[in-house]
């Protein structure tokens, strides 16, 4: 049976959460205020990214030169390598923000695999603003990128879906995949639901799990560290 990853990117390919790391740089305090509102419950973490990505006070140059500093989950090169030798697919799916993630992908040069995020505008008058091409009206997270569907509309009774995350943007996708790995906050909501997973610290973890050992791209790439 073929298999399909589909991968988070905050947390998980990147070792701390861009939008996070870029709110608590360049946004207006008043950025906390909406995520203490979200994770109350009082909002959707749609409604939340909306306000909070206004509060932005950076240029699309400036948050670019921050980004290139951000550092991976060096693990991400050994898993796409197995993916490769042992005919598996992998899809990055975040609910975080394409103009941070197209810049990770592209400095680290991985721009070139399948991914999908809310989309960033900057208008004219350099304010930024979100639209959602991948949500979903009826998403019970009320996230803007509804991860359900996207796994839904890629997999296929023949292959086995699995799902590596590490937040709470993972938390409607882990009912559904066929087999998942979780770390962080998204491990404790598993353990809390009764969800099999596997925990892993890395992707080298996920990579050595799915495909047995790696190969020995997995000593080149662990030097990156």
């Amino acid at each position: 049976m073929k298999i399909k990853i589909f991968c988070d990117f905050d947390g998980t390919i990147t070792k701390q959460d861009t939008t996070d790391a870029v709110l608590e740089t360049f946004a207006w305090p008043e950025y906390r205020d909406w995520e203490r509102k979200w994770e109350g419950g009082l909002i959707t973490a749609r409604e939340c990214m909306q306000q909070q990505t206004r509060l932005i006070q950076a240029d699309p140059e400036t948050v670019c030169s921050f980004l290139t500093h951000l550092t991976i989950d060096p693990g991400i090169y050994v898993l796409e390598e197995e993916c490769i030798k042992n005919g598996a697919s992998l899809v990055i799916v975040s609910d975080g923000i394409d103009f941070l993630m197209d810049t990770i992908l592209r400095v680290h040069g991985l721009d070139h695999l399948p991914h999908y995020s809310n989309r960033l505008h900057w208008g004219e008058d350099g304010r930024p603003s979100l639209t959602f091409p991948y949500g979903d009206a009826v998403c019970q997270g009320g996230c803007g990128v509804c991860k359900c569907r996207l796994l839904e509309q890629n997999g296929h009774p023949d292959i086995q879906t699995v799902y590596i995350g590490d937040g709470l943007s993972d938390r409607c996708v882990v009912h559904r995949a066929d087999r998942v790995f979780a770390k962080k906050r998204l491990q404790t909501y598993c353990i809390a639901k009764g969800i099999i997973h596997d925990s892993f610290e890395t992707l080298t973890d996920v990579a050595r799990s799915l495909f047995g050992k790696p190969s020995a791209l997995q000593s080149v790439i662990e030097e990156k560290r």
